[in-house]
């Protein structure tokens, strides 16, 4: 069994018993689950905690399954068993993408690597090992919609390779009444063959780079219809988008011919955009793991209806939170350009005008004139408009080209030469005044601009570049100046590629003056038919092209529409190995030798590389530069003996999964643990057990047939993984280094030489470096010659130049910048094979970012200032309400603040020893429900020297030197760890005048900022801390504490009077009383009597009379 029949092919699930059950491919479901629960509360002999009233447990809506494709279904099945057997466990490497806008997050590079668990299928058979897969959590995190999957072994069983695939979010997926989901934006069709055909031009793909969840590709003929995947492609839906088909030409905005075509496409990350004719549409997604503030769409949205629409530009690029492309006017209003901003879901268009209300063709003071296509610089932290204009002659003369930038108003850039000028196959083209030119008038169709390496690249009839923004240009050789260019697409990562309109793929580099044709070539003869040959059936069989665009993992990609021979079309991903195809073409057309030795021949080719092998050496741990944090889980020890594992264990896998992923997203808060660990929380309680429950666990002792392993969730923070990092991240004055290990040959190499060169001779090796803006960055190689084995080690030092324009926040405003390091002659020269295939040696890029790096972060000490202020104030009083997050503060106490500057990264943790500034900034008594905070004027006039006059500080600095210093605004600065505080509250400010609630003493809760903004400029940092602070005891003012204590003693002073009165007067009080209440009882009963023989006299005759010898009362007596 081959190695190269073995794939990795990877499917979502919502359970272990269905096949793949999303409609899309993508993550459609975004709510986790509490079904896990109740398996977690059985779970009393691990350690975890199991008490719902500390810890609750969530579960991900879905798993990801790790098959083997293996030819056929049978063969699959073996496959998957005999690696299991042999010791194979994939290892899944998830990355998460930050949002655009982070805003429940601070900017961070998050990843973790998940071990699989084996497990079987509910399915019957005649074995013990029946059907089965690796499975393993696929989390979701709040922020992130665009996740990243790379499957990987662990070196053991079957050698497979490794996979990369996209998995994201589809926000455009809804349940329906009956339990099941269809597409929101329109009607899944599901027959492709009855809407696509083949031949159909391709077109380009529009997105946001690395952030666009949902991709969408238009232009199906004949249909309004759009392709549509969460999975770049590796999954695909055709969609007939719900809009609808109306003719709204005008004699103000003609149409050509009416189509139902969507002739327009981009997708961003949280909304899709379409053009149909002069129209543009709008559809924001249910992306409820996105902070947005517009609402989900029901239906598409006719935007920007004023104006009309003849085409859209993307950037590809987002900016400062916020996500841009253009929209181009057409008809009357033929010459306008508006500027989209997309920020949380919200759209905003901006028309392009300058301080004199004029627009780009106004400026340019022509009626002939149209915008032709726009970009936008946003390098230097600046946004800039570029804008491209087609200017049409009076007379019969070509059209000429002019590129404009737009920063409040509209400037020049030089201009564009009429015709291409002849290129001398060197090096690239300058344009000059005096160069010789071709008869091919000049016609650009498009421009993109890369931030990151600052190049501008314009194409149509030919592929030119700028490296200052207009000022200068610069034309690559080797495009035919009878092709016209289509579409470009951009790496961002040191290379490109672009289609032309008679579908012929080409591909350079950036820094490289030549560009090759890929497709078609004799190099992709030879490729394509080898993979028709391996059994690839997508090579053989009819196909057209629909679009070329780079992956996350920067690798050049085309999709394919294919149609097998019963006429049932596919949509198809392919990755195009460029270096591979260019170098079959390379020795289909390089004459060769062929060499008999004594148990092989050889072939020979003439030697164009000018080394024989280079690698990386003296390489750093990649973490504490590319920024990335890293996790590691594994599923629960099981006991069997087949290692296979239960629903029930691979439950308790993903909820704590979900439960490490919360104590992640806790750990970035305010206020600094006491140890530096974002699960030291978990087991902090159980670590003194740690040693019973590995006996348990050695044991198989367990009621659940598994085990939880304390070590099986870990945050390392260097990995053994030593590689040239992806990115680079600088802070003021750090620096980054490495060594490159260039061979000039070996004896074998040398001897197939027709003049071999000597092995010590190693003038031939040369290494440049070339830096986007050397303002920024500093980079020397030193040369190290290494005579004895005929090499040269070259010392690479990257070193930020400390320019960086001011301070910023982790991870926001940073500036990026592109390294080229290239070895002299190289350049499409040099293939070496790898474990990746054939890859093309002699150039290296390094991106470089700087300014705060992500993942540092400022917190406040809480554990050494509570520890302090015991000690300094030789007493501790707490709230009678301890919060054991939030321990209080006494008002009277003195109160020592100390901070901690820690790397969420590397680990390294330490006290801030800098200057800042310590601001109170908003606060609430009584209770955190009533913070509210103030305005800039109230924060100065509460914390500023400058407004101590008017008695509104709430606290003061106590320095028994006196030697303080003050900021313009009149702000304290403070410095190192020995910094005191004293609460004044004066009579103006908000915590002055506290009314008590009751029996205890007023509280108050104070939004307190910390800053080192313009105070320490020892580092790119904004260390912008803001966290509550609890101060309780406060006592009254004054005004307030002389009336309750006047109506204290009001209040004493008579009920001593009362008792006095009581005391003195009491029993000639009580002699009074009870003689009245005597005197009363007497008055009663005479009372009583009269009015008894009143109501008697009246019944004597009716048979009774009075007795005459009755003295005291009366007796009745019957006369019967």
């Amino acid at each position: 069994m081959s190695d190269e029949g073995i794939h990795i092919s990877p499917k979502l699930r919502e359970n272990f018993e269905s096949p793949l059950t999303t409609l899309s491919g993508g993550i459609e479901e975004q709510q986790f689950s509490t079904k896990v629960q109740a398996i977690m509360d059985t779970l009393t002999d691990q350690p975890v905690d199991t008490q719902k009233s500390s810890t609750s447990y969530f579960g991900f809506p879905y798993y990801l399954r790790i098959d083997l494709l293996c030819g056929s279904k049978k063969s699959s099945k073996r496959a998957i068993r005999e690696a299991l057997l042999t010791g194979l466990i994939p290892n899944v490497v998830l990355t998460f993408q930050e949002p655009v806008h982070p805003t429940r997050f601070k900017p961070q590079r998050l990843q973790t690597i998940l071990t699989t668990a084996p497990l079987l299928d509910s399915v019957p058979c005649d074995s013990n090992l029946c059907q089965l897969g690796w499975y393993a959590p696929m989390p979701i995190l709040n922020g992130s919609v665009v996740y990243r999957v790379q499957v990987v072994s662990n070196g053991q069983g079957q050698l497979v390779s490794e996979k990369s695939y996209a998995v994201n979010v589809n926000g455009y997926v809804r349940p329906t009444d009956r339990g099941d989901k269809v597409i929101s934006i329109g009607m899944e069709m599901p027959a492709l063959e009855e809407v696509m055909v083949l031949g159909s031009p391709s077109r380009p793909l529009w997105m946001v780079v690395e952030s666009s969840p949902v991709l969408i590709l238009p232009g199906i003929p004949g249909f309004k219809a759009i392709l549509m995947t969460a999975t770049e492609f590796q999954h695909t839906s055709l969609i007939e988008v719900g809009i609808e088909s109306c003719w709204a030409g005008s004699l103000n905005c003609p149409q050509a011919e009416f189509s139902s075509m969507i002739l327009e496409a981009i997708s961003t990350e949280s909304s899709l955009f379409i053009r149909q004719n002069q129209l543009l549409h709008r559809f924001v997604g249910n992306f409820s793991l996105l902070p947005l503030t517009a609402p989900p769409s029901e239906a598409w949205q006719h935007v920007l209806r004023s104006v009309c629409v003849s085409r859209m530009v993307p950037v590809f690029i987002s900016y400062h939170g916020s996500e841009y492309f253009y929209v181009l006017g057409g008809g009357w209003q033929k010459g306008t350009l508006y500027r989209a901003q997309v920020y949380d879901g919200d759209v905003t268009f901006t028309q392009l005008l300058d301080s004199n209300s004029r627009t780009a063709c106004e400026f340019m003071n022509s009626k002939a004139c149209e915008v032709k296509w726009a970009a936008q610089d946003s390098s230097h932290n600046h946004l800039t408009d570029l804008v491209l204009i087609e200017l049409q002659s009076d007379k019969e003369e070509a059209q000429s080209y002019q590129l404009l930038t737009f920063d409040k108003n509209f400037l020049l850039c030089e201009t564009f030469p009429k015709y291409i000028p002849k290129g001398t196959g060197e090096s690239f083209t300058v344009v000059t005044n005096t160069q010789e030119n071709t008869t091919v008038t000049l016609q650009l169709a498009g421009m993109v601009f890369n931030p990151i390496s600052g190049i501008l690249y314009i194409w149509g009839n030919a592929l030119l570049c700028s490296q200052d923004v207009g000022k200068s240009f610069l034309f690559f050789n080797g495009f035919p100046l009878d092709q016209m260019i289509k579409y470009f697409t951009l790496s961002f990562y040191g290379e490109f590629a672009f289609v032309t309109e008679t579908e012929e793929l080409w591909w350079g580099q950036e820094g490289v003056d030549q560009v090759m044709r890929v497709r078609p070539s004799l190099g992709w003869q030879a490729f394509s038919s080898l993979q028709a040959l391996k059994g690839h059936s997508s090579y053989s069989i009819n196909q057209s092209l629909l679009t070329v665009f780079y992956d996350w993992d920067k690798q050049l990609q085309e999709v394919v529409y294919i149609v097998d021979s019963n006429g049932k079309g596919s949509v198809v991903k392919r990755r195009l190995p460029v270096p591979e195809i260019l170098s079959y073409g390379h020795f289909s057309t390089t004459p060769h030798d062929v060499h008999h030795f004594e148990s092989f021949s050889a072939f020979s080719f003439p030697p164009t590389c000018p080394f024989f092998w280079e690698h990386m050496e003296d390489l750093p741990h990649p973490e504490p530069h590319n920024r990335i944090q890293l996790y590691l889980a594994r599923p629960p020890l099981v006991h069997t003996s087949s290692g296979l594992q239960t629903t029930g264990s691979l439950a308790t896998y993903q909820a704590l999964l979900q439960h490490l992923f919360r104590l992640h997203s806790d750990y970035i808060m305010d206020i600094g643990d006491p140890v530096h660990n974002p699960i030291w929380r978990w087991w902090k309680d159980k670590l003194i057990y740690a040693d019973y429950y590995f006996y348990m666990a050695s044991n198989g002792v367990t009621s659940t047939g598994f085990n939880v392993e304390m070590g099986g969730y870990s945050r390392p923070y260097l990995s053994s993984d030593i590689t040239l990092p992806d990115k680079v991240y600088l802070d003021q004055f750090s620096t980054f280094s490495f060594s490159i290990y260039i061979a000039c040959g070996s004896a074998i190499h040398l001897s197939m030489e027709k003049e071999p060169r000597e092995l010590s001779n190693i003038n031939y090796i040369w290494l440049s470096a070339e830096v986007s803006d050397n303002y920024y960055i500093h980079v020397s190689a030193t040369r190290k010659e290494l005579f004895n084995r005929g090499a040269v080690l070259y010392k690479v030092t990257v070193a930020d130049r400390g320019m960086f324009p001011d301070q910023a926040l982790a991870g926001e405003g940073l500036l990026s910048f592109n390294i080229l390091l290239r070895v002299s002659r190289s350049e499409m020269q040099c293939y070496q094979r790898t474990d990746q295939g054939i890859a093309l040696n002699g150039l290296h890029r390094v991106p470089v970012y700087i300014g705060c790096p992500p993942g540092n972060r400022l917190a406040f000490d809480i554990t050494t200032t509570l520890a302090q202020s015991a000690q300094n104030n030789k007493r501790y009083f707490n709230c009678p309400k301890p919060d054991p997050i939030m321990p209080c503060f006494y008002y009277e106490d003195l109160f020592y603040p100390f901070f901690l500057i820690q790397d969420m990264v590397s680990g390294e943790s330490g006290r801030f020893l800098g200057s800042y500034t310590f601001k109170v900034v908003g606060g609430g008594a009584y209770s955190k429900d009533n913070i509210f905070f103030y305005t800039p004027e109230e924060v100065l006039m509460y914390n500023s020297l400058n407004y101590s006059s008017q008695r509104t500080l709430i606290w003061i600095f106590e320095d028994g030197d006196k030697n303080i210093n003050i900021t313009e605004e009149g702000f304290v600065v403070m410095h190192g760890t020995r910094n005191v505080i004293r609460w004044v509250c004066q009579r103006n400010s908000p915590c002055g005048d506290l009314a008590v609630q009751s029996v205890q003493a007023p509280d108050y809760y104070f939004v307190i900022e910390v800053s080192n903004k313009g105070i320490d400029l020892s580092t790119y940092c904004d260390y912008a801390l803001r966290f509550i602070l609890h101060v309780h005891g406060f006592p009254l003012e004054p005004t307030r504490s002389l009336f309750y204590m006047l109506m204290t003693v009001a209040t004493i002073i008579g009920i001593l009077f009362f008792f006095i009165v009581y005391k003195c007067g009491g029993p000639g009080l009580k002699n009074l009383l009870k003689a009245a209440r005597k005197h009363r009882a007497r008055k009663h009963q005479r009372h009583v009597e009269h009015d008894s023989g009143i109501s008697l006299a009246t019944s004597i005759g009716n048979g009774y009379h009075r007795s005459s010898d009755s003295t005291v009362g009366f007796v009745l007596t019957s006369t019967n």
